[in-house]
């Protein structure tokens, strides 16, 4: 969806980049939205303040400032908590299996 906003591309551009995805990923679901004006909907519900990039300058060479702009991860996970149904997606169960060589 990062694609579509940031290019500004139309809603059939973003539904072909979806069905690409979707047709050469081999996933059993796709992480992606059905549409890309399902995917703008779920973009604009966003909580921003969360998403904030930070900026960070990791070297200086040659008089040029060169930065790395990351998220803090306790923020990726509040964001990832956010997902209304992202609990379908955790393994909560597990088995030790034992291997016998």
């Amino acid at each position: 969806m990062t694609l579509v906003i940031k290019n500004k591309l139309s809603n059939k551009t973003g539904n072909e980049i979806i069905h690409f995805f979707n047709k050469y990923a081999n996933l059993v679901t796709s992480p992606l939205p059905k549409s890309t004006e399902q995917g703008r909907r779920f973009m604009d519900n966003m909580n921003q303040p969360n998403l904030d990039y930070q900026k960070t300058c990791i070297i200086t060479y040659n008089n040029i400032e060169y930065y790395l702009y990351h998220l803090n991860l306790i923020n990726c996970i509040n964001n990832i908590l956010t997902i209304p149904d992202i609990m379908q997606n955790f393994a909560l169960n597990f088995e030790n299996l034992e291997v016998i060589i």
